[in-house]
């Protein structure tokens, strides 16, 4: 008997495609089941609105489908990125585009709800309409079809972009920012507000202006915190390194470079090593005098940790430094940690902030600032704490007038977030600078945030000033509302949601305020992913990569993306790779991934990252010790496949290089390479011999007292070795090519890399990068190195 063949009895009609037609029947059950829409049926509007939306999302490609058809219409009105000045760029904010696509990305965007956000960070939405991102168009399609499908279809979408666009492709920002094209957008953006502000038809957007930390809870944090000062000795015993440690530094040109010492916790300008004119001698007696480079160094003693720029106004720019607890520190707490200590809180042991205050001078910019180097930097607070290591810093963005409530009735710097390995996020005012440094001991914070049972706090963010984002070890992200008096005693997360499986080692929020629901995180499984706060459990895109997890994330606001490190092992092609990229993640597109710079080969992995909010000129180091920079916007915007000539070119630039090297290695292995040959030249030649010897001899009895320590340690690892460093300074940008070079045509000789990772020592790897986000101060940056080297330098220039 042969089977029979059942059939349906419904109408036959063509199916719609969804995005999601490759899930099972169970799962999109469950989906359906648990679905706002489901229920009863709709009514005849609504019916009719569904069926709006269903057919747009059958063009679903309408912007590949129609953006074909009509690519010689648009193509016509909107111009190339390589010259914002050419005749025919036609695409503005002034121009009103009458595409056919614009008006349904429109309507289906209103409807949506979900990039609206003005009902702030963890907002629910009110329709079920969610979105996981956008598919690529395709390569040939019309510039001003793939700007609205990269960066959005309205006004607000595409006004940063195209700003950005006609301000920062010129020649001489290619690598660094100028202070001329600086100057030029804070005037424009000042006018701006200006005509908004006089022309009362056009109504200001408050959902776009970050909300300022309200007085009452300053005035909560001031009252609460208790500082205590702290005597010399026990600053020093407890909370600072004991013992001073100094270090010696090679700086100079190619052929002239000589041996400076540095001392602990004196800044030096090696602006000395590089003078224009032939007489050296003069010149370092000189602080007017012209050189080719100038700033400042810092030997912090230890591990750099965290480095985080005050956000203010003033003449003095505050920077806060944290380095790594030493060997000694651990021990003063007392107790073992016996068990994982990623996972579970470490002993009080003690540590310290240090507030640097580097002065600033007028520049011939208007509105722009650059370092006094004729007035030495000035340590002038140090904040002693007992929570175990502080792993991550962050200043509050608010813009408020500091007011005169605190105890001592001088005014403060700024509201500090501190993470530490106590497993707990710690809020401090940190006093302003006085005529003499103070050291004070935190003996209670203003606000403690603490996480739930079984876990510890990992890492930390503002959205907003009023807007706090941790994230844990167990893979779930608090937020928290430091405006809500409520919730202020004891503080509690308004929502915690479970983002990844397990121990987050980054997040990023993005900006303006409409977009701050929206973060990335990264965890150490490797997996990045993007959230709606509004609705985390629907409204996510998670991202599977094979490579190391990064440490670092970068909001682009420029283009709205996220840019992050991606190692070699991340590299999903056939061919190997033997350096890191940069690879930026849009949030529109955060599924699909563009590469932004290629790393010199065989310099390790990308260690630190850093942007600023006021250009779009990125930092990058990696565990060679080198620092790169580079335009992302040469790289992010569209250009015409079909017309390769008018692409613009990306460029990146080395700014310097550390070398560091064991100081019992100068010594014994005198013919290994060039580098050792040129210390140790140094070493037996210039004026400070002796001090150099003296201190190296002195570093070898603190190295064999604790050698036993660092034996046992293997989580912490060891203190920082006595060594010898030395700085190449970078002049050349190059083109960035993220095409595959065999081994046969690269330069230099060939070595087999396939099953092999080139290796450095833990004292040279970048371990922190900061731009400054002050406006005035825009080109001013940090570098921290784990050898506890800073350095503090103006990277805006005059060139045009």
């Amino acid at each position: 008997m042969s089977a029979r063949t059942r059939r349906s009895g419904r109408e036959r009609k063509v199916n719609p495609r969804y995005a999601n037609d490759g899930w099972d029947k169970d799962t999109l059950r469950i989906l359906r089941a648990s679905s706002e829409s489901s229920g009863s049926s709709p009514d005849d509007d609504q019916g009719s609105e569904n069926a709006e939306i269903v057919e747009q999302d059958d063009e679903g490609s309408f912007e590949e489908d129609e953006g074909a058809s009509s690519a010689s219409d648009v193509r016509s009105q909107f111009s190339d990125v390589q010259d914002p000045n050419e005749d025919e760029d036609n695409m503005s904010l002034a121009s009103d585009d009458q595409t056919m696509e614009t008006p349904r990305l429109q309507t289906n965007r209103g409807r949506s709800g979900t990039r609206d956000g003005r009902g702030g960070v963890g907002a629910s939405t009110t329709t079920p309409t969610h979105s996981r991102g956008l598919a690529r168009l395709e390569p040939k399609g019309a510039k001003g079809l793939v700007y609205r499908h990269i960066f959005g279809p309205e006004l607000d979408d595409l006004e940063e972009v195209l700003a950005a666009r006609d301000t920062w492709l010129l020649g001489r920002d290619v690598t660094l920012p100028s202070r001329k094209t600086l100057s030029v957008t804070f005037q424009r953006a000042d006018q701006a507000r200006r005509d908004k502000q006089s022309d009362p038809s056009k109504e200001p957007k408050q959902h776009l202006h970050p909300p300022r930390l309200p007085e009452s809870v300053v005035d909560l944090i001031l009252n609460q915190q208790l500082l205590k000062p702290i005597e010399p000795d026990e600053l020093y015993e407890r909370y600072l390194h004991r013992h001073k440690p100094s270090h010696s530094v090679v700086l100079g040109p190619f052929g002239r470079q000589q041996l400076y010492t540095l001392d602990y916790n004196l800044p030096m300008d090696f602006g000395w090593a590089w003078p224009k004119v032939s007489d050296a001698g003069r010149d370092q007696t000189s602080q007017t005098s012209q050189r080719y480079h100038e700033g400042w160094l810092v030997n912090a003693g230890e591990k750099i940790n965290c480095l985080a720029w005050a956000p203010q106004q003033q003449d003095a720019q505050y920077l806060a430094v944290a380095t790594r607890c030493t060997s000694h520190q651990r021990q003063l707490a007392g107790g073992n940690e016996n068990m994982r200590p990623a996972f579970h809180p470490s002993p009080p042991y003690p540590s310290s902030i240090q507030i640097w205050a580097f002065p600033t001078k007028p520049t011939s910019a208007p509105g722009l600032r650059t370092i006094a180097m004729n007035l030495k930097p000035k340590l002038c607070t140090v904040i002693g704490t007992e929570y175990g290591n502080i792993r991550a810093m962050k200043w509050c963005p608010s813009t408020q007038n500091p007011p005169s409530t605190f105890s001592t009735g001088a005014a403060f710097i700024g509201i500090l977030a501190i993470l530490c390995t106590d497993g707990s996020v710690h809020v401090l005012a940190i006093p302003s600078q006085l005529p003499t440094p103070i050291t004070l001991k935190a003996e209670r914070s203003g606000l403690t945030f603490s996480p739930p049972g079984g876990t510890v706090f990992t890492t930390l963010t503002f959205a907003t000033s009023t807007d706090l984002v941790i994230g844990a070890a167990d893979g779930t992200v608090h937020l928290f509302d430091l405006s809500d008096p409520t919730g202020l005693d004891p503080p509690r997360s308004y929502t915690s949601p479970q983002i990844h499986s397990t121990y987050i080692t980054s997040l990023s929020a993005a900006s303006p305020v409409h977009l701050t629901p929206f973060i990335a995180t990264a965890s150490s499984a490797g997996d990045m992913a993007l959230t709606d706060l509004r609705s985390p459990t629907q409204d996510k895109v998670t991202v599977t990569r094979a490579c190391f997890p990064s440490r670092d994330i970068y909001f682009a606001p420029f283009t709205r993306s996220f840019i992050t490190g991606l190692d070699r092992v991340g590299s999903t092609r056939m061919d190997t790779h033997s350096a890191a990229f940069l690879a930026c993640h849009h949030v529109r597109q955060f599924h699909s991934s563009l590469r932004l710079a290629k790393l010199p080969d065989h310099s390790g992995t990308a260690t630190a990252l850093s942007g600023s909010p006021h250009h779009p000129c990125i930092l990058v180091g990696n565990a060679k010790g080198q620092v790169h920079a580079t335009n992302y916007l040469r790289k992010i915007l569209p250009y015409r496949r079909t017309e390769p000539g008018k692409r613009v070119m990306a460029f990146l630039q080395k700014l310097c290089e550390y070398d560091w090297r064991p100081a019992e290695t100068g010594r014994r292995d005198d013919d290994d390479d060039d580098d050792t040959d040129v210390e140790t030249h140094h070493l037996h030649h210039r004026q400070r011999q002796s001090r150099t010897a003296a201190a190296d001899a002195d570093a070898r009895q603190h190295a064999t007292r604790d050698k036993p320590e660092q034996e046992i340690d293997l989580f912490h690892g060891h203190d920082v070795r006595p060594g010898v460093s030395r700085f190449h300074e970078g002049f050349k940008p190059e083109r960035i090519n993220l095409a595959y070079v065999p081994d046969t045509k690269k330069k230099g000789p060939s070595k087999d890399t396939w099953a092999a990772e080139t290796i450095f020592e833990e004292e040279q790897a970048v371990t922190v990068l900061e731009w400054n986000p002050n406006e005035s101060c825009a080109g001013m940056a940090a570098v921290g190195w784990a050898s506890g080297m800073v350095r503090v330098q103006d990277l805006a220039h005059d060139l045009e």
